[in-house]
């Protein structure tokens, strides 16, 4: 028997992929993107099951990445509590158990990526990504947190289920080395847990050549978000708002620059577009900000690539800077972003978010403008640490099929 008939007559492995999917965050497409693509590459035949607040949203992304086909399964997760509002009593309960029958045949459920796990995560919503874990375990579907993102999680209970239940995981993956420490000191220890990188960097994106620039006014790309309590207290937010806006004033002011704005979060009325509105307010009439607009990853690439540098709050942004060579200056609102410059030597480029001041966001920015041609080379170095890093999530999830 051939290879071909032998894998065609093999039983079609079922993944569930259960992240926070359907928010219109462009990093949670991105994750989704490319954990579908490591799926692919190891198991081209894959029943995937994507866990989803919208099956719409998602279907629409899968299509415009070119990733939806007839493998693909979207299942509505749950986004109103228990029971969905306005269906009658019994319909209102049927995407749990849908839930709960997909976890029992699944062969694993991957709990991730992303950044759920964290101290700014209301009760809740901690409690409700861990119960699919949960219910892996007592059903004994083999499950794992999967690229996640940790800091701390307040709730003494949520503490303890999550230690419970990452016990009885198959392995703990997170996006750095700092998540998978604070996950030891907790005190998980029937298990693996793993710092390794952000999953995106697996992404298989083809090297590209620099283009030359043929206009000599820098083109500054940046980043923002709204912030909410209890994220940051008001006057925080205030300073904060201050203080970019005057670095944006003054690089426009010293170098004739050009601003490109991405809004990375279209969700709510809390969306990134707000954020340029309030900071707006506090530019000149005049100052030269577009907003970037894209359908798919490739063309948010092409627009951040063409760049001279960039300014991240948001995490992904950072990141895709990174990879796509482009100098990048972090302002780190939660321990993801500090965390990433740190564990990778460019922790001169990046600043919290709370301890912003004026005159230290002018320093960094104009270190980073000066070097950062040497940048460059750091960068493709850092690329290819965190890519061999990142495709380990997977090979730890086919590495623990075979063993099975």
């Amino acid at each position: 028997m051939s290879i071909s008939q032998d894998s065609r007559k093999r039983k079609q492995r079922s993944f569930i992929l259960f992240g926070t999917w359907a928010e219109e965050n462009l990093g949670d497409d991105y994750m989704l993107s490319s954990v579908i693509r490591e799926i692919r590459g190891h198991d081209p035949d894959a029943r995937l099951v994507i866990f989803t607040g919208d099956r719409t949203i998602t279907a629409a992304m899968l299509k415009r990445e070119g990733l939806m086909n007839e493998h693909v399964v979207l299942v509505y997760t749950g986004r109103n509590g228990l029971r969905e509002p306005g269906l009658p009593f019994f319909s209102s309960f049927a995407w749990f158990f849908q839930n709960v029958g997909e976890i029992f045949r699944a062969d694993f459920l991957l709990i991730g990526p992303g950044n759920q796990l964290q101290d700014v995560t209301m009760r809740m919503r901690v409690l409700f990504f861990i119960s699919r874990g949960v219910l892996a375990w007592f059903f004994r579907t083999p499950y794992a947190y999967f690229g996640i993102g940790y800091y701390q999680i307040r709730s003494r209970f949520c503490r303890w289920v999550f230690r419970k239940n990452a016990d009885g995981a198959t392995f703990v993956s997170t996006r750095d080395e700092g998540g998978a420490k604070k996950i030891r000191e907790l005190g998980v220890k029937g298990t693996d847990v793993l710092g390794l990188a952000d999953v995106t960097f697996s992404y298989p994106w083809i090297e590209q050549k620099q283009q030359p620039k043929t206009d000599t006014q820098p083109l500054i790309g940046f980043t923002h978000r709204v912030f909410l309590p209890p994220v940051f207290e008001e006057k925080v937010v205030e300073n904060m708002e201050h203080c970019l806006a005057g670095l944006l004033t003054h690089i426009q002011t010293q170098m004739n620059a050009r601003f490109r704005f991405f809004p990375f979060y279209e969700a709510s009325k809390w969306n990134d577009r707000v954020e340029l509105s309030r900071l707006k307010e506090r530019l000149a009439p005049d100052f030269p900000v577009e907003i970037a607009e894209w359908r798919t990853l490739s063309e948010l690439r092409d627009k951040i690539g063409i760049c001279d540098a960039f300014i991240g709050v948001r995490y992904h942004s950072v990141l895709l800077s990174v990879q796509n060579n482009i100098p990048v200056m972090g302002i780190s609102y939660a321990h993801k972003t500090r965390r990433f410059m740190e564990e990778n030597g460019l922790q001169d480029y990046v600043i919290n978010a709370e301890k912003v001041t004026e005159p230290d966001l002018r320093d960094i920015w104009f270190q980073l403008w000066s070097e950062r041609k040497s940048l460059t080379d750091r960068y493709a170095e850092i690329r290819s640490r965190e890519a061999d890093l990142a495709r380990r999530h997977t090979q730890l999830l086919f590495d623990s099929l075979k063993s099975n």
